[in-house]
């Protein structure tokens, strides 16, 4: 395995252990968690490998909601705003 694998498990693990591996929205377990932004980060076009939005969310935790797959998919296909609800974030 190579080392942008290890960082990016690293990362994950992390990530895992400072948000949960539960959907915020539906609040089932999940072992594959996504991530859906609430604000805006620095981090634009450039950049946007796993590691580097790994090391973003982990460094803004208050941009990000944990969603599952299924979920992910509905906030963006119900065009619901989780900024508003989330507002005190």
């Amino acid at each position: 395995m190579n080392r942008r694998n290890e960082l990016q498990k690293i990362y994950r693990k992390n990530l895992v252990r400072a948000f949960g591996a539960f959907c915020w929205l539906c609040e089932e377990e999940t072992k594959v968690l996504e991530f859906h932004h609430l604000k805006e980060t620095k981090l634009n076009g450039r950049g946007r490998g796993r590691k580097e939005r790994y090391y973003d969310i982990l460094k803004n935790p208050n941009c990000y909601f944990p969603t599952c797959k299924e979920c992910h998919k509905f906030i963006h296909s119900s065009g619901i705003q989780l900024n508003s609800i989330f507002a005190f974030l």
